[in-house]
């Protein structure tokens, strides 16, 4: 299957370009935001001699089709490890500011009915996003505990092969559960599997518009959890 095959159906090219990259830019607005509220939050709601936590992580991206064409054909980007870093501010017990910043580099995937398809691109990923957690384990606590997230922010795709070099920004829901394994006060084990829900933008990264599938990219992940 060529490439030929998926950009004859696609619907004629629009004017819509910029509003595709100013809907990126304010989901990058939100996300500056949301950050830097987490900077600002008024000290005397964080719990007493507990400050800023840093989870630097490690997993695999589980990503999700792109588009879906006719006779089992699709267009995806390859699972791929990924790394990463989430920061937290309390804001009162069991409640928290975070934020995160996570990478992966995998390929550009035609699949085909029958075959496990061919690669015809790299593509670097970028996920970020800033939300609220629920739970986890307190500073100066040890033992187990669970916690959710929800946020919001945005993932970014560079895509480039021997005939292009595109990039594709789109906005992101976040939903995210896991558990703390404290061993030490102010250091614990930090285990988690979060889903990037977006949508590929085709508008910004080739100026027309090609309705994709609604796509859950999930990323497992285990880092360190560190306070200061």
């Amino acid at each position: 299957m060529s490439n030929t095959a998926y950009t004859a159906s696609l619907p004629r090219p629009t004017s819509a370009s910029a509003s595709a990259s100013a809907s990126a830019s304010r989901t990058l607005a939100v996300v500056v935001a949301l950050l830097g509220l987490s900077v600002l939050a008024p000290r005397a709601k964080a719990q007493p001699g507990v400050g800023a936590i840093l989870t630097p992580f490690a997993g695999y991206l589980i990503t999700g089709n792109w588009y879906d064409g006719p006779i089992g054909t699709n267009l995806s980007t390859t699972n791929a490890p990924m790394v990463g870093g989430q920061a937290s501010i309390p804001l009162t017990k069991g409640l928290a500011l975070v934020g995160s910043l996570a990478y992966a580099s995998g390929d550009l995937r035609i699949g085909l009915p029958l075959l496990s398809g061919v690669n015809v691109g790299t593509v670097k990923t970028w996920l970020y996003d800033a939300g609220l957690e629920l739970g986890g384990l307190p500073a100066k606590k040890t033992g187990l505990a669970p916690f959710v997230q929800v946020g919001i922010g945005g993932l970014t795709n560079d895509i480039k092969n021997s005939l292009f070099d595109v990039r594709a920004s789109n906005m992101t829901y976040t939903g995210g559960v896991g558990l703390d394994l404290g061993l030490v006060e102010r250091f614990a084990f930090r285990a988690q599997a979060k889903n990037w829900v977006s949508r590929f933008d085709s508008e910004d990264a080739v100026g027309f518009r090609a309705e994709g599938n609604l796509t859950h990219n999930w990323a497992l992940t285990a880092g360190i959890k560190l306070t200061f």
